[in-house]
């Protein structure tokens, strides 16, 4: 049996390696690691579920695309969801932590794309904690324009989905966002 190379590990034991890591750097490098597995392992689930008598009903089934994008700034919160839109996102808007609190009571969401720092520093992950908890399966993804280490980790522990760096790549941006949806769809 071949010895686990890093694109083996387990995903949960990198992000316990991540956890305890302080050097922003090998941060950095455990994180993609991390996503690599996390990719391998959504493959695995899909190449599972496509073999298996059900998978045909659920690839019928359209994947949910409702989206909460929560942002403080203007300018990106009315360019981001019109070209969200084109991508097939059914997408409402949120500028504050209140305003996007009270989307997440009135309203159903398969995704949440926030900023990280809106009222104040970190308290996108209020949000994230607000929209698992009215929809446990909600894909959950940071925005910032302020990368750091602390926010880094406490993504990794809070179970968020992916923490993007502004700008953003559009085209990557959906791409994550609809990986993320199929492999959650696919695990239910």
């Amino acid at each position: 049996m071949p010895t686990p190379d890093k694109r083996t590990k387990n995903w949960k034991q990198l992000a316990q390696e991540a956890a305890g890591e302080k050097n922003p750097q090998k941060l950095l490098a455990i994180i993609d690691e991390l996503n690599a597995a996390l990719e391998d392992r959504e493959n695995e689930i899909r190449g599972k579920l496509s073999r298996s008598p059900s998978a045909h009903a659920a690839q019928a089934e359209p994947i949910g695309r409702r989206l909460l994008f929560v942002d403080d700034e203007p300018n990106i919160r009315m360019t981001l969801p019109a070209v969200l839109q084109s991508h097939g996102f059914d997408v409402r808007s949120a500028a504050s932590v209140a305003e996007a609190l009270a989307e997440v009571k009135t309203h159903k969401f398969d995704v949440l794309l926030s900023d990280l720092n809106i009222d104040q520093e970190n308290d996108g992950f209020t949000i994230v904690h607000a929209a698992r908890e009215a929809n446990p399966k909600c894909v959950t993804i940071l925005l910032t324009g302020y990368p750091a280490f602390e926010s880094a980790v406490q993504a990794i522990h809070d179970e968020v989905d992916d923490y993007v760096i502004k700008p953003a790549e559009i085209e990557s941006l959906v791409s994550i966002m609809e990986r993320k949806l199929l492999a959650r769809r696919s695990s239910s």
